[in-house]
């Protein structure tokens, strides 16, 4: 008859260094469950570092560009990667207290108190990084740089070829003139580019930087024979911080 504390010894004990290493270098994405034999427990690691660090990241944008709040997203995937570092760190020290094993298969893994030492750094470290710029936080900020230089171009663009184009058909009639007049084409990426006829409208698609719908105008005037520009931004100064309008208003 077997007890417990027999069965205990009859397991079959692996040297921990490998798995131990697995687990502080490539714990998140649960290579060391797979080489364990916890395939299950692995895969709930990887996934939840593929959503929260790829998945979620790639969808904030998208969520932005349909002029949507982010519905807490970055707050899921903070917590998932939170929740991942957690589970590591106990299975590193776990591992270092010689406690690691599959109960399906009897492996069981020798720990060693430098284990525990280093658990305890690698956690330090993690959150650090994590903290300064973790996988969610890097590539959100990417993404973010990414999309507000281009809104801010076409922005720019677009106010720039009104100005243009209302400057030549000024020079040339003496006159104000509305979209179809001066030959503006509107640009509809970010902004809905509205024609007031003597005048234009900006009004923003997206939900990030400023909130959507947020209004610029760009309103010409002409005072003394001479073509003038009123410019209005968007309450929020948000919008004007995060999109600055480049411009150059020379009188004509």
């Amino acid at each position: 008859m077997t007890t417990p504390k027999s069965d205990e010894k009859n397991k079959e004990t692996f040297k921990g260094t490998l798995i131990f290493w697995l687990c502080e270098i490539m714990g998140e994405l649960g290579i060391h469950c797979f080489v364990s034999g916890r395939t299950l427990r692995g895969l709930l690691y990887l996934s939840m570092t593929i959503i929260s660090c790829f998945i979620i990241p790639l969808a904030v944008p998208f969520v932005m560009f349909l002029g949507k709040p982010m519905y807490g997203l970055d707050l899921i995937a903070g917590i998932m990667i939170f929740i991942v570092t957690v589970l590591v760190f106990i299975d590193a020290w776990t591992i270092g207290n010689g406690r690691y094993e599959n109960k399906i298969n009897g492996k069981k893994y020798r720990g060693g108190l430098w284990m525990k030492v280093v658990a305890i750094l690698g956690l330090i470290l993690n959150w650090t990084y994590v903290v300064f710029g973790g996988c969610f936080f890097n590539m959100s900020e990417t993404i973010s740089n990414d999309l507000k230089t281009r809104v801010v171009t076409v922005l720019n663009a677009g106010v720039d070829d009104y100005l243009e184009k209302q400057g030549l058909f000024f020079d040339k009639e003496h006159q104000i003139g509305n979209f179809e007049q001066i030959g503006y084409a509107s640009h509809f990426k970010y902004f809905d580019f509205i024609d007031l006829n003597a005048g234009l409208k900006i009004s923003y698609k997206l939900n990030f930087g400023c909130p959507h719908q947020s209004i610029w105008t760009i309103t010409p005037s002409i005072v003394d024979g001479k073509l003038k520009w009123n410019v209005t931004e968007p309450e929020d100064t948000r919008c004007s911080e995060f999109f600055p309008l480049k411009l150059n208003l020379k009188e004509k």
